[in-house]
């Protein structure tokens, strides 16, 4: 048996037409994944979008609102789908599917038409529908199909991120773009101000806490800017550690991902061993700084620590000290000789002088305010006139103090993490916690000493009840997003089939159920036009009778030879169709009722 394609055109076979577009979006999608590399977050998001196409062609109760919120979900995962780097099978693909959309569109009127034209009962033609105009609403569709196609060619990427970063915004202070996760190699002093006054989350540490995170390591200083003489001389070491021996994870938040991130970085505690990324390597600076490899970095990081689980793959040592470590500009090199040969009269080792310095610094406050003047070093300042300041003056005074004593010193600049939301239970890092500190070779080997007040930074960054729900609504954003993007092609496909038997059964249990309810709804409530026209007819002489069917009342009309006969015959037939097969439009048959109803019997 030959299969007929005129099947899928008729009334029964519309809500099959509906799917179609939705099967040709999945094959694209999956043709296009096993081609090219399609972003995460695009392939979720088009996944989704068929998901909810097969919904929405058959929970709502209207047939258009079925056809068009369908296709619509269609033509956006369509377009999710072109994300990646596609080329001509993705391009083809495209336009045979917007060839197809516009098939399924029509599909509904070239049903009727055809339905239209099958002989009836009475062996003569069926008159078509005339359609009501609904161009309106089909330029409205066009429109805002075209809006939302184009919003996520332009913005898909950075879609999922804006919206977390919406619900940061909810819970407190979020800055602009332009503070990215990864701080750059040469930071002026001051420039860290306001990212300290910014509650935007940029990751999150599960497991084992840990308090420094470091970021980015620099070594000179010159013109109140330090930079890192180091940090182009990147190796690559690998990170392929068994997950299962990792004791901390950390996962970057993908509000702080959004934008331009000219450097990005890892940032971990200085000891991290076993390093786990999905790339299995990541490249190393003498520094000790650890950078993604490749650069487009991923989310997430897992490690260990001596001590808090079984190290069996250390990362190599920082590179030892050079003469930049003890580099000073001659300009401010007296005034601060001064002011560290006063405090560390008293000690009689490196590290007793180190400890000297801290003690003193202590006593300075905390501030964020960074009004300087311009014709004096802010290090300078900070020691001798305005005593007040944030953590990168704190770190800069000592690590410049230390070194016109000769000690070598670098200055350190990541996260302190310092926060735990109760909700999650994870440690929350956010750009308010940028933290600077130093690291200063003594007794052979970097150590590590923060002179910043960390009593009185409590004081200005402590979480309020609000950061607690903004961060837990951002974190399962995130990881619904996550499920979402990391949903496999196979798991989709099977996850989708069974969406679309379920709701096959659940149609045909409601059809089932609701036939008998339909046809006494249709019995009982006739409209008022066919009652006029049943009235004119009886008047003429061509009653109908109560058991008689309309198709062949409509026959019985047609043979009477009078001038109205085909077209009352036409009209029945066409109302029987309405009634009892919900094919045309109410309005067009009701007025044809209306006006055969006056020629039959003439007022």
């Amino acid at each position: 048996m030959m299969f007929n394609a005129r099947f899928l055109l008729r009334p029964a076979a519309l809500p099959l037409v509906r799917l179609v577009p939705t099967a040709a979006a999945t094959f694209i999608l999956v043709v296009t994944a096993a081609t090219t590399k399609l972003p995460a977050v695009a392939r979720g998001f088009a996944i989704g979008l068929l998901i909810v196409s097969v919904l929405v062609a058959f929970f709502p109760k209207r047939n258009d609102v079925k056809t068009h919120g369908s296709i619509t979900a269609a033509i956006i995962a369509v377009a999710a789908t072109g994300q990646g780097r596609t080329g001509l099978v993705y391009a083809i693909g495209a336009c045979f599917f917007a060839v197809l959309v516009l098939v399924c569109l029509r599909a509904p009127l070239i049903a009727a038409r055809l339905h239209a034209a099958e002989p009836s009962e009475g062996g003569r033609a069926r008159a078509a529908p005339t359609p009501t105009p609904r161009k309106g609403a089909l330029v409205v569709l066009t429109l805002v199909t075209a809006a939302v196609t184009g919003l996520l060619l332009f913005a898909l990427p950075r879609l999922s991120a804006i919206v977390e970063r919406q619900v940061q915004r909810f819970a407190g202070s979020v800055q602009s773009d332009e503070d990215q996760i990864g701080f750059n190699e040469h930071i002026r002093i001051g420039s860290l101000r306001h990212v300290l006054q910014s509650n935007r989350v940029v990751m999150r540490v599960d497991g084992e806490p840990v308090e420094y995170l470091r970021g980015v390591v620099l070594d000179r200083y010159e013109l109140r800017v330090w930079s890192s003489t180091q940090s182009s001389n990147l190796v690559i070491v690998p990170a392929d550690a068994p997950e299962a021996s990792s004791t901390t994870r950390i996962e970057l938040s993908r509000a702080a991902l959004t934008g331009h991130t000219p450097e990005p970085r890892w940032f971990l505690p200085e000891d991290a061993c076993n390093l786990h990324t999905p790339s299995g390597r990541v490249a190393l600076d003498p520094h000790g700084g650890v950078h993604p490899d490749p650069p487009n970095i991923s989310r997430e990081i897992s490690f260990a620590r001596p001590g808090h689980g079984s190290c069996t793959a250390a990362l190599p040592l920082p590179a030892l000290p050079t003469p930049n470590d003890v580099g000073i500009s001659p300009r401010i090199r007296g005034d601060l000789a001064k002011i560290a040969t006063e405090w560390t009269r008293d000690t009689h080792s490196e590290k007793e002088a180190l400890l000297a310095i801290v003690r003193e610094l202590s006593r300075y406050p905390y501030s964020l305010d960074d009004r300087r003047e311009t014709n004096v070093d802010p290090v300078v300042d900070f020691l001798q006139r305005r005593q007040g300041g944030h953590c990168e003056l704190f770190a800069s005074a000592m690590a410049l103090l230390a070194r016109t004593l000769g000690i070598p010193t670098r200055v350190a600049v990541g996260y302190r993490v310092d926060e735990v939301n109760p909700i999650t239970g994870m440690s929350v890092v956010r750009d308010r916690n940028a933290h600077t500190w130093v690291e200063a070779w003594v007794d052979e080997r970097w150590q590590q000493f923060d002179p910043t007040p960390i009593s009185e930074v409590h004081a200005t960054t402590r979480p309020t009840r609000w950061d607690h729900v903004g961060e837990a609504l951002s974190f399962g954003w995130d990881r619904t997003i996550g499920f979402v993007a990391n949903i496999s092609l196979v798991g989709a496909g099977l996850f989708f089939g069974g969406i679309s038997v379920v709701l096959l059964l659940v149609r045909r249990f409601r059809q089932r159920r609701g036939k008998t309810a339909v046809r006494l709804t249709a019995l009982s409530r006739p409209l008022p036009a066919f009652e006029t026209l049943a009235s004119a007819l009886a008047r003429a002489g061509w009653e109908r009778t109560p058991s008689e069917p309309l198709e062949r009342f409509a026959c019985r009309v047609d043979a009477a030879g009078e001038p109205w006969s085909k077209d009352v015959a036409d009209v029945l037939t066409r109302y029987a169709e309405l009634r009892y097969g919900g094919i045309g439009e109410e309005q067009t048959v009701a007025q044809r009722l209306d006006e055969l109803a006056r020629k039959v019997a003439p007022a």
